[in-house]
């Protein structure tokens, strides 16, 4: 018997429901595609179909959610931002979709997006960097870059980047505050290195 389209689609959507429900239950560690798939009630090999193991599950739903950031900081830039701004209005939109997924979030990403030599490469963390990453650069050119920043440059960036994610995972000031100025201070590091000044644009810089 075929499985419709939308059939998947559900069982899609409800192992990911499931899967989040467990994770800041009992902890990303401690949660076992088992334990996922009786929740979701489909049997455990069943689920590989759908995600070939708990990281790229876990990495899905953060994908998905940057995702969505993404859409939100399209939605909320007026143009008229600052290019320090612009990058943080980016950066904000991403964390404000990453907050559900906070409880768990710090193993997930140390194990997807590290930065050190890995034997296999999570295929999910790797289309939410260069998702990122593409983003960075788009927004670097509108403000007067007529060319990218090099390897190196987005390497500081995406290392700064990181930083931020990982210090944020922890982070229990009141709203967050320790973060936003992490941020703050970050990109106007970052905006330095591309540019060679602490101005905020980089116009007087592009030729």
């Amino acid at each position: 018997m075929r499985i419709s389209e939308q059939a998947k689609l559900d069982s899609r959507a409800r192992i990911l429901e499931k899967a989040a429900e467990l994770f800041i239950g009992k902890g990303f560690e401690d949660t076992t595609t088992r334990d996922i798939a009786l929740a979701a009630g489909l049997a455990a090999g069943t689920m590989f179909n759908y995600f070939p193991s708990k990281e790229t599950l876990a990495m899905t739903m953060v994908t998905e959610a940057l995702g969505q950031g993404m859409e939100d900081f399209r939605r909320r830039r007026t143009g008229e931002e600052e290019l320090t701004e612009e990058l943080f209005l980016f950066i904000a939109s991403g964390l404000r979709r990453l907050r559900q997924l906070r409880p768990f979030l710090g193993p997930v990403l140390e194990r997807s997006l590290s930065p050190f030599p890995r034997k296999s490469v999570c295929h999910e963390g790797e289309a939410a960097r260069l998702g990122h990453l593409a983003v960075v650069q788009e927004i670097i050119g509108r403000h007067g870059f007529t060319a990218a920043p090099d390897y190196v440059a987005m390497t500081i960036y995406w290392s700064l980047y990181l930083g931020i994610l990982a210090f944020w995972t922890n982070d229990e000031s009141p709203n967050q505050e320790e973060s936003r100025g992490l941020i703050d201070y970050s990109l106007r590091c970052f905006v330095q290195v591309i540019s060679g000044t602490i101005a905020e644009r980089g116009a007087a810089h592009a030729n």
